[in-house]
Parts: structure tokens; sequence; C-alpha cells
């Protein structure tokens, strides 16, 4: 069976959807399907550098990139239209992700031209926090074109039941499925000892430590943290926090300026983007991870520190945070500042409670969020619609 992965753009600057669907894609040909990635050399610093037109391997994945034809964050792109019309029919099921771009819309027109059936994925795209932006723009969008990338899938993909309640489409006769975003159980079955993101970072010492790992964005609940934090210091002086991520729309500038109002310089680390075993190192030295979001269609991050057995703090708009509370894997607090501290006192002030969160958090990333139980869900998906073609 032959499936096409198609995205607008896997730069890393667009977060950890776009990064997941290379592990994805690996691994779906590891599990015995013929998998490709297409997408565009889109980046908000301009270009990727990247071979054209021809299959490259990315992380052991195979990847296609197009050249958009103008700048701007809808990549509209002729080579990519051209690719897909001539080639969609080499394959049983096209696998659409997002909306508000030029990619899903021509995706969807050409695999109704070649009769391919396609799942179509939001990843987010419908959450009513993120419509809020651009809102007109994103409405007018939905009703004259989205609609037609919706309406004409075969199946359609949330990552969680919360991101399907969000999404309000029922009624529309497609069927729904629940597919979380995995993780690579090998990656964290070996994870490096306790202390070496300590060494990099002196000034944290032996306080104990709070994480943020993610982009620096509006969405992030970012100025709760600084809030938040400011309120834990206060009650618990022997604390640092660590924000670890891209700046990638400014928005550090502001991070900054809440940090120094909140006479919190001695107590902040802002470590930038860390990859790989560093980013690994990171989540064991912590001692709660916290995630504020106002809006979160997943949160990759959340199962990662779960699977370094740390506790986490995260808020429910995180759509995952029912399946953390009912597992007992964190704390779910609410979007405000006093709540989150409230999340994070409560895990560093019960070392007991702490261990419980992080062993519980750690049996449901196996059960449910690694790549191995997420394929288990999809691939059937695959297969039923391969057998409508």
């Amino acid at each position: 069976m032959k499936v096409l992965q198609l995205v607008p753009g896997i730069s890393t600057s667009f977060g950890g959807p776009s990064v997941a669907l290379i592990d994805l894609t690996r691994l779906l040909s590891q599990h015995g399907i013929d998998a490709m990635l297409v997408t565009t050399n889109i980046d908000p610093r301009g270009r990727l550098k990247v071979p054209l037109g021809v299959p490259v391997n990315q992380q052991g994945a195979k990847v296609t990139f197009y050249d958009i034809s103008m700048q701007g964050r809808y990549a509209f792109s002729l080579q990519l239209t051209r690719a897909l019309f001539q080639t969609i029919r080499q394959y049983d099921v096209l696998h659409i992700h997002w909306l508000y771009n030029y990619s899903p819309l021509i995706g969807a027109i050409a695999a109704g031209k070649a009769g391919v059936p396609y799942v179509w994925q939001p990843n987010g795209s419908l959450d009513p926090h993120l419509m809020k932006k651009n809102s007109w723009v994103k409405k007018l969008y939905l009703k004259i074109l989205g609609n037609y990338v919706i309406r004409n899938a075969s199946a359609i993909i949330f990552t969680s039941e919360m991101e399907r309640r969000q999404a309000c489409i029922d009624g529309i006769g497609v069927p729904t499925h629940i597919v979380p975003v995995g993780l690579d159980w090998a990656e964290y079955a070996n994870l490096p000892p306790r202390g070496e993101f300590r060494k990099q970072f002196a000034e944290i010492g032996s306080r104990q430590m709070v994480l943020f790992l993610g982009r620096m964005s509006p969405q992030k609940g970012l100025d709760l943290l600084v809030q938040a934090f400011r309120n834990v210091v206060s009650s618990y002086p022997n604390v640092h926090l660590v924000i670890a991520g891209p700046d990638g729309e400014g928005y550090g500038v502001w991070v900054r300026r809440w940090i120094a109002e909140a006479n919190l310089e001695g107590h902040v680390t802002l470590a930038g983007r860390i990859r790989d075993h560093l980013k690994l190192a990171a989540y064991v030295d912590s001692d709660v991870f916290v995630l504020p979001s106002y809006a979160e269609n997943f949160g990759a991050t959340v199962t990662e520190a779960l699977a370094c057995k740390r506790p986490v703090v995260i808020t429910d708009r995180v759509n995952i945070s029912d399946e953390i509370a009912r597992a007992e894997a964190g704390i779910v607090v609410s979007c405000t500042a006093a709540s989150v501290a409230s999340g994070i006192l409560k895990v560093l002030n019960d070392p007991p409670l702490a261990k419980t969160l992080a062993e519980n958090g750690r049996e449901l990333v196996i059960q449910k969020f690694t790549w191995d139980a997420v394929l288990g869900k999809l691939i059937p998906i695959y297969k039923e619609l391969a057998k409508k073609r």
C-alpha cells in the first residue's frame, strides 16, 4: 500500500506537529507502508535550503520538497500542483494535514480528480481560540474553500476527543477517528543521567527546576507562567524556571520584559532552542514540566515529559488534559496565573505525589502515545480507505 502525506511545510519554526510527520513517514515505512511526505520549502524566514522536486532522506523518511511560487504563509506552489496531478494516481491513500494553506486545497482537488480517497487532519486549525486570530479571513476561507476539503474527505482524524468536540463539524457525514501524535519510544528507553542539563546552565545549581519547553508565542501562556512563577518564588525561593524553545515571532522581547518587571532575572533562564540529547537532559533535570497554553491541539512536549518520567502541570486548554487527568498523570489547572502557580507548588511541595504522577505518566505514554500504539490505529484506517478506491 502506498500512502502520501501532504503538509504545507515542515520547518521546525512551525512547531511539533510538522516535525512529527517525519517520524510518522519513517515509521510507516518500517511497518510495511510505502510512505512519502510531500511539502514545500516554506519557512518563516524565507525558503528552506533543500533539494527541490526529488525525494530526499530526512531522518530516515522519504520527503520531497517543492518551491513556493511566492513568499507568504499561504505557500502557493505551481511545482507542487503539477507534481500532485502527475503522481497522485500512484497512491492508494492521501493524508492531508492542516487547512488554511494552498496544499490542503490542491491536494483535495487532485485526489478527487484521480479517485484517490483522502484523510484530512486539521491539527488544531478549527480550535476556537486559534480561530480568533485573523478570524474573518479564516471564516471566509472555511466557507468558500476549506469546506470543500472537509466535506470531500473520506475520513477525518483528530488527535484527541477534545479537538473533535471543539471542531463542531457533526452532521457532515464524514467518519471521524481519534489518532494521537506518537513518539518514538526508542529515544526514551535510555535517558541521560540527571545533572547533564544543569552543567550547561550553572545558574540553576541545586535549585528545584521548573521547565517550559516550546515555541515562544502568545498561545503558549508565557504571560501566565511569568506571573505564576513570581508567586511560586515568593512561597518557594529555592526554585528556578527554564524557558526553552525558539522565538520565531519576536515574542521573546515581551517575555524578557515581564521577567524584568517581576524581578525574576536571577530565577529564570532563557535557554533558546534545544534539541536531541540536550532536550532529553532538560526533561530529566526538571522537577516539574509546565505547559500553561491558552490553546494546544495536542501538546507533544507533554507526552515527551511524561516519557521522561516527569510530573506535568498543564491547563485545561491542552487538548489531552482529560486523558492526563483520568490517568492521574499530571495536574490540570485553569488558565489563570494563580491556578498555574498552585499547580506548580502542589507538585514541588509533595514529593510522593510528584513520584506517583511521574510513574503514571510514563505508563500512559507506553499504553497510548508511542508510535507503535498510534500506528495500530492509523494503518487500519488507511487499509479500509484503500479498499474503497
